[in-house]
């Protein structure tokens, strides 16, 4: 069989993903996009579908189908009863066959699919296309677990009304006829998976045979580490890191001679974001009669930035709340604007691209070592590192960028360097695309 070449161009590419823009909830729906956007450049016929996520109705037609329908995500009703998750499921695998057989692409690009049937897993691997898992956030390791459809199958023991419901339903083998309109699981054999569904929640990673994700890519090391201990079959899955449009972000790195009293923290506002820690370490610096102001660029659970404010107004702190209006013009000159970036996560954070846009734009990195960003800091190389919650140990790494201007300008200076060989957005759909071109490979082998 003739096998397509991403290197000649024109290979058909359908992208499956939750979210696009501009319909979007954060930056992995912007990674998508500029994957995608840089992959047509190169002369690949794509078309993606998403969710009509933000729309009143369906939108078709073009290089974006917004049709599937999103459940328990993002604001969208947690639909959970069997006859309207009977007919979620049924509509969502008819427009995704009948994309499929409208487009007839050459390969199938899953991006994430929070909030969409995890059933899709099966329908694609019936379909016999290639297909590739892009996976930068958990909905492999947490959501497979959690989506209703699969679960009120799957579990080994349920509530009394549903466990007769199915036990009715596999009698007469309607079981197997929804296995053709709403797939409930790879094969038949695979009646319940209770290392999956069952009450005992301890797993041997690694281990799970009921999906099966033959080709894949994680953004970090990390979420890679957090699908295999989840249980799923992952191990050979790759590590493909997120890049950045490097142009929109190169700045100078500032001289030994210049100050570094100008502290900027960039995230979601919530409890896991740390950024409170990084005003606990700005009091202990104003203390010590350190001189250094915050700003707080982002959005966010209200109760956790009153938290902040209320702290900032009882100890007097030099904090400011910069607008957000469009990420995109606003970071590259807010991060030209500062003097250090204090990354200060504090969850298993499947990767950030935050740290990378502060390195191109010259900026010395101080990052709490945690998730896959911990996978990038070097510390004492590329950027300084902390313990993630530690206020006494952050403000400690700011004091040091200061009395060792030298090491500032190395760590700053390494940082850009970095970023901009290897994760500019060129070098890594480079990757991708190798990856893509691999797996078209060794899909045609098999069928062969």
């Amino acid at each position: 069989m003739s096998i397509p070449n991403l290197r000649t161009g024109n290979v058909k590419i359908l992208v499956l993903t939750h979210l696009y823009p501009p319909h979007h909830a954060g930056t992995y729906d912007m990674r998508c996009q500029m994957q995608t956007d840089a992959l047509r450049l190169r002369g690949h016929n794509i078309r993606v579908l998403t969710s009509k996520h933000g729309m009143n109705q369906e939108q078709r037609g073009g290089d974006v189908d917004r049709r599937l329908i999103l459940n328990a995500v993002f604001g969208h009703d947690n639909l959970s009863r069997f006859r309207e998750l009977r007919a979620l499921e049924v509509e969502n695998h008819r427009i995704l066959g009948e994309t499929i057989a409208e487009f007839q692409p050459d390969l199938i690009h899953v991006y994430s699919l929070m909030g969409l049937p995890k059933s899709f897993v099966f329908a694609l691997r019936q379909s016999r296309l290639p297909t590739v898992y892009d996976v930068a956030d958990p909905w492999i390791a947490d959501g497979v677990r959690t989506d209703p459809w699969l679960r009120w199958w799957n579990r080994p023991r349920a509530p009394i009304i549903s466990g007769i419901a199915r036990v009715v339903l596999e009698a007469a083998a309607q079981r197997n006829k929804f296995d053709h309109t709403a797939p409930t699981r790879m094969m038949k054999g695979y009646d319940r998976i209770p290392e999956l569904y069952g009450d005992n929640t301890h797993v041997q990673p690694d281990s799970i045979s009921a999906f099966r994700f033959d080709r894949l890519y994680f953004c970090s090391q990390a979420l890679k580490q957090a699908t295999e201990q989840a249980g799923f079959k992952v191990s050979h899955g790759e590590v493909i890191y997120p890049g950045i449009p490097t142009q929109s972000y190169v700045g100078d790195v500032r001289p030994a001679s210049a100050p570094a009293t100008r502290l900027l923290t960039v995230a979601t506002l919530g409890a896991r974001s740390g950024v409170l820690t990084a005003v606990k370490a700005l009091q202990l610096l104003r203390e010590d009669k350190v001189n250094v102001s915050l700003s707080i660029y982002g959005r966010g659970d209200t109760n956790y930035v009153a938290e902040i404010r209320s702290f900032v107004a009882q100890h007097q702190l030099p904090v400011e709340f910069l607008p957000v209006s469009n990420i995109h013009r606003d970071l590259p000159q807010t991060y030209r604007k500062h003097d250090v970036l204090l990354h200060t996560a504090e969850w298993n954070e499947p990767y950030s691209l935050t740290p990378l846009e502060a390195m191109a734009c010259g900026l010395p990195v101080i990052g709490a070592a945690a998730g896959g960003v911990g996978e990038l800091l070097r510390h004492g190389e590329n950027a300084l590192v902390y313990m993630p919650g530690d206020e006494a140990e952050l403000a400690k790494r700011i004091q040091q960028l200061q009395a060792q201007p030298a090491l500032r300008c190395q760590i700053a200076e390494t940082g850009q360097q970095e970023v901009l060989s290897k994760y500019n957005e060129t070098a890594v759909v480079d990757q991708i695309e190798n990856y893509l071109q691999t797996s078209l490979e060794v899909w045609g082998h098999t069928a062969s």
